[in-house]
C-alpha cells in the first residue's frame, strides 16, 4: 500500500512540475503582436471624443448644431435646465426627436 502512494505521488509531482515549466516558458516566450487593420486613410477608424463646448446649464449663446444638441441632451439628461430645453427644441426642429403627443402640453419638471 505504501508503494502505491509513492508511485501516485511521484506521477503527480512530475506532471505538476511539467505544468509549471510549461507556464514559465509560455510567460517568457516572445510573441509578435498582430498588426492593426487601418482604414484607407491610414488612421484608426475610431471616432475622437467630442467634449462639450460649454459646462453650464444656461441657454446657449448661438443656436445648437445637431451634434451639440445631442451632446447637450446626453450631458444634461439627469436634470431640467435651459440648455436641455434649447437642445430639445433644436432636435425637434431638425426632426430628430418626435415628442409624444400625450406629453405635448406637459410642463418640464412638473408632474401631471
Amino acid at each position: 500500500m505504501n508503494g502505491a502512494w509513492q508511485v501516485v505521488h511521484s506521477v503527480l509531482a512530475v506532471v505538476g512540475s511539467g505544468a509549471c515549466a510549461m507556464v514559465g516558458v509560455a510567460c517568457v516566450w516572445p510573441i509578435d503582436k498582430p498588426h492593426r487593420h487601418r482604414s484607407a486613410r491610414g488612421r484608426c477608424s475610431i471616432r475622437p471624443v467630442e467634449w462639450p463646448k460649454a459646462w453650464t446649464c444656461g441657454p446657449p449663446d448661438l443656436p445648437f448644431t445637431l451634434a451639440d444638441a445631442h451632446s447637450a441632451m446626453q450631458l444634461h439628461r439627469d436634470h431640467d435646465c435651459d440648455r436641455k430645453h434649447a437642445a430639445f427644441d433644436a432636435l425637434v426642429a431638425a426632426g430628430r426627436i418626435h415628442p409624444d403627443s400625450s406629453r405635448r402640453h406637459r410642463l418640464w419638471g412638473k408632474p401631471w
